[in-house]
């Protein structure tokens, strides 16, 4: 039994290892050859790399089992160490994704998305009046309404308050803790909350950071391509559309964890409750807000952990 619980972890760590950093390793590596031997003069002259290639193999060095196995395992070095500061520059990027933009550059981006989403709202309010006021044309003054309707909602639900889309998100789940369930202090109450979550729940949940971590990798994938294009141009376009899949998946994924979270807060705040011997036949907010004062009359103090 515990052969087999080993060997299936041995199995599932192998399968991360190849998926998550050296397959997209070797991808990268095989770009920075391609781009080193065609250079920027003629970045599409596949039969310069063809001829290359040919080359190599005709040396009488590229026969010898010892260098093949020293030349396969340079590669597995250089993609397992590209794929490692992928995952690294993925951490870094969820960081900045939640950014909540208080000082530059960061405020300025979030100041430029406050503007954008202020003036799509008052160009709502103005198609709103006109549609009014209209006489006739009802259609088209419907139409567009809802244009603008679409456009700020595309912008967000609410005034922009972080860098990104993705912010606001995390934002609005951790005020709809405070607001509908109490939690005012979510980060400090959701690792015993995840403890009385359910099973189903808890895999959902894994999945879904799991996803958005895999944004995360591929948004840091897309800018590590661009050192590339020093070499071969054509790799800022990789990066580029690398990073713009990676910006329409990372929301999504975002929204989708958010959702599970809030979902946790709603379904699973009397079993805490009960787990802490709080009553819980008062409103769900009164529940939530004597298990935050439970929580922080327990939570160790600063010179404590000092």
């Amino acid at each position: 039994m515990t052969s087999a619980f080993l060997a299936g972890i041995g199995t599932k760590l192998a399968d991360r290892w190849l998926n998550a950093l050296l397959l997209p390793g070797l991808l990268w590596t095989a770009l920075l050859v391609t781009g080193l031997h065609l250079g920027q003069d003629h970045p599409f002259a596949v039969d310069r790399l063809g001829d290359w290639l040919d080359q190599l193999a005709a040396r009488p060095a590229a026969h010898a089992p010892g260098t093949v196995a020293l030349a396969a395992s340079a590669v597995l070095l250089v993609s397992t160490g590209v794929g490692l500061l992928a995952g690294t520059l993925g951490g870094l990027v969820e960081q900045l994704w939640a950014l909540p933009g208080d000082l530059p550059p960061a405020s300025w981006i979030r100041a430029w998305r406050q503007r954008r989403w202020d003036t799509a709202g008052e160009q709502l309010k103005t198609a709103i009046r006109h549609a009014a006021r209209a006489t006739d044309a009802a259609r088209t003054r419907a139409a567009q309404v809802r244009a603008r309707q679409r456009r700020r909602s595309r912008l967000g639900p609410v005034r922009p308050g972080h860098t990104t889309r993705i912010g606001d998100r995390f934002a609005l789940a951790t005020l709809h803790a405070a607001q509908n369930n109490g939690l005012d202090d979510l980060p400090l109450a959701w690792p015993r909350l995840w403890t009385v979550l359910s099973a189903e729940l808890r895999t959902d949940l894994a999945a879904a950071r799991d996803t958005y971590a895999a944004t995360a990798r591929l948004a840091a994938w897309g800018l590590l391509y661009f050192p590339l294009a020093a070499a071969w141009w054509p790799a800022a376009l990789i990066g580029a559309a690398v990073l713009t899949t990676a910006a329409v998946r990372a929301f999504a994924a975002a929204d989708v964890l958010a959702d599970l979270i809030e979902t946790a807060c709603d379904l699973h705040l009397n079993d805490l409750a009960d787990r802490l011997g709080i009553p819980t036949t008062t409103p769900a907010p009164d529940t939530g807000h004597a298990i935050s004062g439970r929580l922080r009359t327990t939570a160790p103090s600063t010179s404590d952990t000092g």
